[in-house]
């Protein structure tokens, strides 16, 4: 479940770290790359984080932006859970997968810049 994903292709991005908010939880981030149904495939994911145990926490308001040179957006979304991340099946929704371990939280700049930075300039 990982591998090579191309900027301007349909795709998923993904991370996950120890919430620095709370310490018996998981922050999870995703990024998901399409043309239509970013938002059915972000809800598919949370489905999955609360399957498990329904203690979720939405950390910051989904943000979508456009794929530069693409007729694709972007929609970025971070959770806390205390669910597994071997429990996803980010897989099963039919698109390409990355783990991007640079989709973290920073001390220094913001990750919604990272994503940003990632998906709207050349």
């Amino acid at each position: 479940m990982g591998g090579r994903v191309l900027r301007n292709s349909r795709h998923i991005r993904w991370n996950w770290e120890q919430s620095p908010d709370n310490e018996e939880m998981a922050r999870y981030h995703f990024v998901i790359v399409d043309d239509k149904n970013r938002a059915q495939s972000l809800q598919v994911l949370i489905s999955q984080l609360v399957r498990y145990n329904p203690g979720i926490e939405k950390i910051r308001e989904s943000v979508e932006g456009k794929v530069f040179d693409s007729r694709l957006k972007y929609l970025f979304s971070s959770w806390d859970s205390v669910t597994i991340p071997e429990h996803l099946e980010i897989f099963r929704l039919g698109k390409p997968v990355k783990r991007d371990h640079d989709l973290v939280e920073r001390v220094r700049g913001n990750i919604v810049d990272y994503v940003a930075n990632t998906y709207e300039r050349k």
